[in-house]
């Protein structure tokens, strides 16, 4: 008996059962992420951590200036050994403060001690640990910090996931190590990071980087914040974020190791000029691989064309920045140059992953959603190899459109980062349909809008409506002039096109230009009366699929392009697998 790929697809969002997870035993792992783990150094080498030329390799005060810890802040200090920081720490807290001071061996602990006695400190809690438990209360502290500790974790997985429960709202996690990017540190490889490699596994734990420090002798010092819900795209985005906050750095030895080491690949490539600032958007690409656009922060294109980066990962889990290049033309299971999605008005009532994941078997690229969910939308489609490329609203405009605004506001940043843009129908009571003196309301809530578009990166695509105030593609393209913004434009929809238009596609088509955004399809009569027979499975009715296409082509679109299934009163997968088998012929 054969599972359906759905099923398989649904499958793989579970863990996998033939590999145990190597931290349910007490040796833990030997590597993580290409890195061997550490062997811990021993109690008895105690001595070496307060050694007389430390703070000259080191320089321990530096780095706890950096960390401006302020009284009353509770401060954990993982693998304090015999406390070469928590003395300090302690005594910058102060009375009001606490030091968790955390270590694997009683000795340690002890040796800590009794240097705490002698100088009268009465704010430290020691604390023993065990290899997957630093045993911090949870919500406790403002800083955990671990000094060349984080390398030997056995259980690393484990215990980040206790640290960032421990962590308070808004509290962070600082490692410091030894850098491995610098051969004039006289350290063991194998008791060095990369800036890079520290990226990686600290997005594997959901941490992003907030801040690092540079100024260290022998070290690097990254400061990093938990992140909710960070999503499947999340460590190689934070992998990008590195690659160019570090190509645009003084220090050129911390590039390399975000590029993919395959020896096809060469280490630098003349990586064009990029900045940490730019932003980026992440999409799915060919064999697991994840493409990103990158732009500028106010949207204009980067001056050297090359704004698209490639991102695979190693067979150990590590992503890696394989190319910056010019955008590259994506091979598409389907055959055609734009990235053909399903919209949810056609996906039926199942749960999140069944719709999504049969979305992915039929060959769509991704959904076209609506407001609801969207943050476990876009995980779930993200984990099968999709996108969520839209999220369809209706907004009322009014004296209240204020408060109306509130959810699109939620709907854009949840698309952020990726490829998503809000599809807008507008409504206008007491204004008739088409009526250009209600422009000045529209234009109103439109710019509050736009704003938020900025912050975001997310487009905002006008959706003309039969029967609403934005009834026609005319009408957006009239808002779209008046406001004159790169991030405003229009959705072309067939079926509301078919219903109200005048005049042929093409020309209206070639009017919007670069204002085209998306475009949605299905099959019709093109003389049709009625829904029915204005939204039918693609191929259907008398509609010409094959020039509206290449009507796309001579115009240069390269947006989306949704399939409408509204009301089409069958199966999802009885109308889809037809739709789909008629737009890869259409190619």
């Amino acid at each position: 008996m054969s599972m359906s790929l759905s099923l398989v697809l649904l499958a793989l969002l579970a863990a996998p059962q033939d590999r145990p997870d190597p931290e349910l035993g007490p040796d833990g792992r030997a590597r993580y992420l290409g890195r061997p783990v550490a062997q811990t150094m021993h109690w008895t080498g105690a001595p070496w951590l307060l050694r007389a030329t430390r703070e000259d390799e080191e320089n321990g005060v530096l780095l706890r200036r950096w960390l401006a810890v302020r009284p009353g802040e509770v401060v954990c200090d993982l693998g304090c050994g015999n406390g070469y920081h928590t003395l300090p720490l302690a005594e910058a807290v102060g009375s009001t403060g606490k030091v968790f001071a955390v270590d694997l061996q009683p000795q340690m602990l002890q040796l800590l001690g009794m240097r705490a006695k002698g100088k009268g400190l009465a704010n430290l809690t020691l604390v023993e640990a065990t290899v997957d438990d630093p045993k911090l209360p949870p919500g406790s502290c403002d800083l955990v910090l671990l000094v060349d500790v984080y390398h030997e974790l056995s259980h690393p997985v484990r215990v980040m996931g206790h640290v960032r429960r421990a962590l308070k709202p808004g509290g962070r996690i600082v490692l410091v190590e030894f850098r491995a990017e610098d051969p004039a540190v006289p350290i063991k490889p194998e008791h060095t990071m990369t800036k890079a490699q520290v990226i990686r596994e600290m997005a594997e734990h959901g941490l992003a980087l907030v801040d690092a420090f540079d100024g260290l002798p022998w070290q690097h010092a990254m400061a990093f914040a938990a992140v909710d819900a960070p999503g499947p795209r999340f460590a190689a985005q934070q992998v990008l974020r590195g690659l160019l906050a570090a190509v645009g750095g003084e220090d050129k030895r911390i590039v390399p190791p975000y590029l993919a080491a395959a020896p096809a690949v060469p280490a630098a490539p003349g990586l064009p000029p990029l900045t940490a600032d730019l932003r980026t958007e992440l999409r799915a690409g060919p064999d697991g691989r994840i493409l990103a656009s990158l732009g500028a922060a106010d949207g204009t294109p980067l001056a050297h064309g090359r704004d698209e980066a490639v991102l695979g990962r190693d067979d150990e889990g590590r992503w890696f920045v394989e190319a910056v290049r010019r955008p590259a033309a994506m091979p598409r299971s389907h055959g055609a140059k734009w990235p053909f999605v399903a919209m949810h008005t056609g996906l039926g009532s199942g749960t999140m992953q069944e719709q999504a994941a049969l979305v992915r078997e039929l060959g769509f690229d991704g959904v076209a959603w609506d407001c609801g969910r969207l943050p476990e939308v876009r995980r779930v489609c993200e984990a099968l190899g999709g996108d969520v490329y839209s999220a369809y609203a209706v907004l009322d405009l009014g004296a209240d459109a204020g408060e109306r605004l509130q959810p699109l506001y939620a709907a854009m940043q949840a698309l952020a980062g990726g490829p998503g843009m809000l599809w807008l129908a507008l409504r206008q009571d007491g204004k008739a349909l088409r009526d250009a003196s209600g422009d000045n309301v529209a234009a109103q809530a439109l710019t509050a809008l736009l704003a938020q578009a900025d912050a975001t990166g997310v487009e905002i695509a006008l959706y003309p409506h039969h029967g609403f105030w934005l009834e026609t593609t005319e009408d957006a393209l009239r808002l779209c002039a008046r406001l004159d913004h790169q991030r405003l434009g229009v959705c072309f929809n067939l079926c509301h096109f078919l219903r109200t238009g005048d005049e042929p596609a093409a020309p209206l088509l070639a009017r919007c230009g670069r204002r085209l955004f998306a475009v949605t399809v299905n099959g019709a009569d093109v003389a049709g009366t009625d829904w029915h027979q204005l939204i039918r499975p693609l191929g259907d009715g008398d509609f010409d699929l094959r020039a509206l296409l290449a009507t796309l082509t001579t115009i240069g679109f390269d947006g989306p392009v949704g399939l409408q299934a509204f009301g089409i009163d069958r199966p999802p997968r009885a109308h889809l697998e037809p739709s789909m088998k008629a737009w890869r012929a259409a190619q």
